[in-house]
């Protein structure tokens, strides 16, 4: 099995500071808290300077750095990391996932054991990629993909720096206590569509205008396909920053639009700033493209302004409205 590498590809340098966010209100107990008791394990995560989440972790005894990718697919270890892992092409490696599928064949390889700060998951599949960034070797040697954080039920708290996960499926009950627990403290859910590449995509309206938009937490800032500046009425300037991508050799130039307003369903987020680019080279917006009906990326700048909560399993982008000038 391949990776889905227009998804895969795409890890977006930009140098952009993350914004600073006011703390969460107070209650009776915290999310973290509220979380623990209903079952979820708390993973802290830490964020670069290009907006990624990650953290150290380790990989069948080694330290490995990760990254924590929703807009990745199927969860991948380096060459270097990959050296000396069973494939499932070998007698007594099978391979049974609702994601990676039951094909014994699969170039797949298994990793035995992947600690993400206090919990330990085993036997966990994942792909061999030779992942370098514009010539060099990626600062990651793993990435937790799309299959990892559905397989186990995560939620990604993207401004307060924290993944949970639970190694069975929750009960109705508690799926409803903890949706419950995030709209009392200002949150509204974003229904989120899984597409068959493995992506998670939502709607927004920017300017007025809809547009469907990859969930992506490594993606640095948000931006939308070149093709769409005129219908969403943007003015493109160009901008200093540069993007790259996986397996990818050269930089591209990137325009920066203002928008003057920008909304995930119902909710106005305060994003001021749109990268502008051509994402068809990541399979994305052009007609031929595999995913040509995403026509933009949601990445870490603004799911940061919108305090984002992702539940990876539920499907839903719990977000809170921006609060209104005075």
């Amino acid at each position: 099995m391949k990776a889905f590498n227009p998804i895969n590809a795409l890890v977006v340098f930009l140098m952009v500071a993350p914004r600073a966010l006011s703390a969460e209100p107070p209650g009776r107990l915290s999310l973290p808290e509220q979380l623990a008791r209903l079952g979820w394990r708390q993973i802290e995560l830490r964020r670069t300077g290009e907006n990624h989440l990650f953290l150290f972790g380790k990989l069948n005894g080694r330290r490995r750095s990760v990254l924590v990718d929703t807009g990745w697919s199927f969860t991948t270890v380096s060459t270097n990391a990959g050296r000396q892992l069973q494939t499932h092409r070998e007698p007594g490696v099978t391979l049974r996932d609702p994601f990676f599928g039951t094909n014994e064949n699969s170039s797949a390889v298994r990793l035995d054991n992947l600690k993400l700060g206090r919990v330990e998951f085993a036997s966990q599949p994942a792909l061999v990629q030779n992942m370098v960034l514009n010539g060099r070797r990626a600062a990651f040697d793993v990435v937790v993909g799309c299959d990892f954080l559905m397989r186990h039920y995560a939620v990604l708290d993207c401004p307060n720096l924290r993944l949970y996960v639970r190694h069975g499926v929750p009960s109705e009950h508690q799926r409803e206590q903890l949706e419950e627990s995030l709209r009392r403290r200002g949150f509204v859910a974003v229904q989120l569509q899984r597409k068959e590449a493995l992506a998670l995509a939502c709607p927004a309206f920017v300017n007025g205008e809809t547009l469907e938009m990859l969930v992506d937490s490594a993606a640095p800032w948000s931006c939308v396909d070149v093709r769409q500046r005129e219908r969403l009425g943007l003015k493109v300037v160009a901008a200093p920053a540069k993007i790259t991508g996986v397996g990818r050799t050269g930089m591209r130039g990137v325009g920066v639009a203002t928008v003057k307003s920008f909304k995930l369903a119902d909710v106005a987020v305060k994003t001021t700033n749109l990268a502008v680019f051509d994402l068809a080279d990541w399979g994305f917006a052009a007609p031929e493209a595999p995913l040509s009906e995403v026509q933009g990326i949601l990445g870490g700048d603004t799911l940061n302004a919108a305090g984002a909560v992702i539940d990876c399993h539920a499907l839903k982008l719990w977000v809170k409205p921006s609060s209104p000038k005075r």
